[in-house]
């Protein structure tokens, strides 16, 4: 119970922050000249950015629910039957610009779909949706209104002796 509580206030801290979640991008090899790892970073769309994302996310039918326990077999069937849409929401996170959101996205999510892989990849996916969840505002809100400190407190009134 803690434990599950300590989660969802990081993850909502993250997404105050826009601090973002990296993910692993397999480096080009010239001449099989050895690259150092590289990763790009996700961050949290903008208001058109998770219109676009929530439009892409309820065209594929699965619920939030359902993905997190998904066996193999089944991640597997989710990226056959989904995998451009799921690498055309990672790359709305990552160009979150008006116009180069638009231009760069399709883009974006084929280098994603050669050069990330596919379990890397859904789990962006799910990243970005646990991030966009509110139910992690809520919790943070709650909190920091019992410790708010421009609250009156409660004490008792004086009253004359």
């Amino acid at each position: 119970m803690m434990e599950s509580r300590l989660k969802e206030q990081l993850k909502a801290s993250a997404l105050i922050l826009d601090m973002g979640v990296a993910i692993p991008v397999r480096p080009f090899k010239y001449l099989t000249r050895k690259r150092k790892p590289m990763h790009v970073v996700m961050r949290t769309p903008g208001l058109g950015g998770l219109m676009r994302i929530a439009n892409l996310y309820l065209s594929m039918g699965v619920a939030y629910a359902e993905i997190k326990d998904y066996d193999c077999e089944q991640n597997m069937r989710l990226m056959q039957q989904h995998g451009v849409t799921i690498s055309r929401i990672v790359a709305y996170a990552l160009v979150r610009g008006r116009l180069t959101g638009r231009c760069l996205n399709r883009l974006v999510a084929w280098w994603l779909r050669w050069r990330v892989h596919p379990l890397f990849l859904q789990e962006s996916m799910f990243q970005l949706l646990t991030m966009l969840n509110p139910q992690s505002f809520q919790t943070i809100i709650n909190s920091v209104e019992l410790i708010n400190p421009m609250k009156p407190s409660l004490s008792p009134s004086e009253s004359g002796s």
